[in-house]
């Protein structure tokens, strides 16, 4: 499959809901006691700001027919005078999702690659996500794409 990665546009918002629920539907199904059965859709509002934040960059993968098969949202995370930290910036990856009837393409490895170019752009010391235990197709996709476990969050069930 052919496809193009390129920064996301106003009119995306919308183009990229039906991958925002097929996220939605994982989580959910993955750990129903945390997750809505819906998915989280930006408001205009929200999708302009993140487009607009000069900390930010989306993604959008497209295949050959124009279709919205890919994206990726991520920030620059600015630490400074922490109590615990030294000065740093980390960049974080807070999205990422391909489409199901397109993965194993290489349209993931390519939005990552673009992403983590960006990160070495604004010089960021290194560059984070998180993913759920219960995700193992990501945790193997990240693996794939050198990301290592760098902490654990653990939890314990106390409500039956």
């Amino acid at each position: 499959m052919e496809f193009t990665i390129r920064e996301a546009v106003l009119d995306d918002r919308e183009r990229i809901m039906p991958l925002q629920k097929e996220i939605a539907d994982l989580h959910h199904l993955g750990a129903p006691q945390l997750f809505k059965d819906e998915a989280r859709y930006y408001s205009p509002e929200a999708f302009r700001e993140k487009l607009e934040n000069p900390l930010g960059v989306t993604y959008i993968a497209e295949n050959d027919k124009g279709e919205v098969v890919g994206y990726l949202f991520a920030w620059l995370m600015q630490y400074r005078n922490h109590p615990t930290y030294v000065d740093f910036d980390k960049f974080y990856i807070d999205d990422i999702c391909v489409a199901s009837s397109s993965r194993r393409q290489g349209i993931g490895k390519a939005l990552m690659e673009k992403a983590l170019l960006k990160a070495k752009e604004m010089n960021a010391l290194e560059t984070e996500l998180g993913v759920w235990g219960f995700n193992e197709e990501a945790i193997e996709f990240y693996k794939a794409c050198g990301f290592e476990i760098q902490a654990y969050r653990m939890a314990k069930a106390t409500k039956e």
